[in-house]
């Protein structure tokens, strides 16, 4: 019984997968395509299509595209440009999650969530450099010249074939082509300045000191236009609409979502709601309809448990006066944020296979998710791997019986962890080494009259199994004449090496039988006679 509760009667197959998916694109603008592994072949794609690892995506003149990445962090490629979604939370050497992605020509613009690790990267390549960074909203780009910048965060880039990496912080913006320059600029960062700076960095013929008065002209020209945009929306509060004062996109974590504006509405059934995702629709947000401005303010919890956390834009619905109107916040949720990730994986030691030395987990809970999965022995790291759904996992069990743990842990840091004691023993035959041979004659004289005729002898056998370990053993048997004379099973069993008395009968056959079961449930046999004259 214990042998057949050992062995698993069915193996759950390992799932196989391919690629996972890096995101979905949105707010296409123009032409866009996308190259899959294998197919070599560009073919358009739309708003809601999922990019998965190691595509590229490429953009037209005038057109761009925004990738949302599955921890809520986003990019938005720019005009004219390639770039490969090269790796996203893969594990990394350190024990943390590694994305990368590449830059291959012109330039985009990211909102990268805070890094929960350390030992985690997000990591940008271009053709000259390559930039870390830990969780921060800017731009990076360019093919002759490289550039980058900064509205928050921090970024630390290293030019190829250099061991001298050059540190920027939000309002800093660097480019150069041999070494790099940083300036000050109150644009750095902003997605709509990254075009402009492209466009200036593209002419050869400027020297670098040209160069930096020319993007200082173009600060100054953009923060008058920012301020110009900015007075216009003040005053343009239409008779019967409203306006979002919300930036977007707007970053969802620990306080949830806040969206604010204001209204003017005469109308007294003028509705105003806010929608996000599926599964929320708030009520009338206008309380009053006396024909001045209001303010309206609606804080909205984001979480898997609400399921909201997939949704990647904020509507609000304006209806009155015979008008209907309606304006789009982009959001970044932010699924490294607790608040937001509240919910933790699952994960299920199914069966395991002591003959094939392998276990079957089962994890849950991860859709929309990613997490690492870490299978440990006796303390001791075994293996650790990416899920970024729901999923099926076979691992390999070491030889002989250890206490396993499997655990994992999302991006959140919310973690789940079973254990479990499972053996690993391989089928392999073995034999029994009976010393002095299968048959052996003694001569012994017979003993003086009245004297009980009494022989003894010391069986002497070892049993050579592969592991060269008693552990291996299940039960260990030695049978005189049918008649059990030692008996040892499980942890009783302490050596391979076995002396045992037997008594022997005078002018009769001495039959002992020898039985080892191995715990893959092996059985072998060996027979010793012995022969009184």
């Amino acid at each position: 019984m214990f042998l057949r509760t050992m062995m698993v009667l069915a193996v759950i197959p390992a799932m196989v997968f391919s690629a996972p998916a890096v995101g979905t694109a949105r707010m296409k603008v123009g032409t866009v395509e996308r190259w899959k592994a294998k197919q070599d072949l560009w073919k358009p794609i739309g708003n809601g299509a999922k990019v998965y690892q190691t595509d590229k995506v490429r953009t037209g003149e005038e057109s761009e595209v925004t990738i949302g990445l599955q921890d809520g962090s986003a990019i938005r490629i720019g005009e004219k440009s390639v770039v490969e979604m090269e790796t996203l939370f893969e594990p990394n050497d350190e024990g943390g999650f590694e994305t990368k992605i590449d830059v291959e020509k012109g330039f985009l613009n990211f909102a990268v969530h805070k890094l929960k690790s350390k030992k985690s990267k997000f990591i940008f390549k271009t053709g000259t450099a390559t930039a870390s960074i830990r969780g921060t909203e800017g731009y990076i780009g360019g093919e002759d010249v490289f550039f980058a910048g900064l509205k928050t965060g921090k970024l630390e880039i290293t030019p190829n074939g250099s061991d001298q990496s050059v540190m920027i912080g939000a309002g800093e913006t660097t480019f150069g082509r041999d070494s790099l320059v940083v300036v000050k600029l109150a644009s750095s960062g902003e997605a709509r300045f990254a075009k402009r700076l492209s466009k200036i960095l593209a002419d050869k013929s400027k020297s670098v000191k040209d160069l930096q008065t020319e993007l200082q002209k173009a600060d100054s020209t953009f923060q008058e236009e920012l301020k110009e945009e900015a007075k216009k929306a003040a005053t343009t509060l239409p008779e019967n609409g409203f306006i979002v004062t919300t930036g977007s996109p707007a970053d969802v974590c620990e306080e949830g979502l806040s969206i604010d504006g204001s209204y003017r509405t005469a109308d007294e059934n003028a509705s105003l709601v806010l929608k996000v995702g599926k599964g929320y629709t708030s009520n009338n947000l206008i309380h009053a309809t006396d024909g001045q401005a209001h303010s309206f303010s609606e804080k909205i919890v984001i979480s898997d448990e609400n399921g909201l956390w997939t949704a990647d834009k904020a509507t609000l619905e304006f209806k009155g006066a015979g008008i209907t109107s309606s304006k789009t916040v982009d959001l970044h949720v932010n699924k490294a944020c607790a608040e937001v990730n509240t919910k933790a994986p699952s994960v299920v030691i199914a069966s395991y296979d002591s003959l094939r030395c392998v276990a079957n987990v089962s994890v849950g809970e991860m859709k929309n998710d990613a997490a690492l999965l870490a299978f440990e022995s006796d303390g001791s790291q075994v293996s650790e791997e990416t899920v970024t759904k729901n999923a099926q996992k076979r691992l390999k069990l070491q030889k002989g019986r250890h206490e396993y743990v499997v655990r994992v842990e999302d991006q959140a840091g919310n973690k789940t962890e079973v254990s479990k004691k499972m053996g690993c023993y391989p089928n392999k035959r073995f034999p029994i080494d009976v010393l002095g041979g299968p048959k052996e004659i003694l001569k012994v004289p017979p003993p003086p009259q009245d004297f009980v005729d009494r022989i003894t002898q010391t069986l002497q056998f070892r049993i050579r199994i592969p592991e060269n370990d008693p552990e291996y053993l299940y039960k260990v048997t030695v049978r005189q004449a049918g008649k059990v004379i030692l008996q040892e099973s499980l942890s009783q069993i302490h050596t391979l090496d076995y002396q045992i008395p037997v008594t022997l009968s005078r002018s009769t056959r001495n039959i002992i039988d020898i039985e080892v079961v191995h715990k893959s449930g092996y059985i072998s046999r060996a027979k010793k006679e012995y022969e009184v004259r």
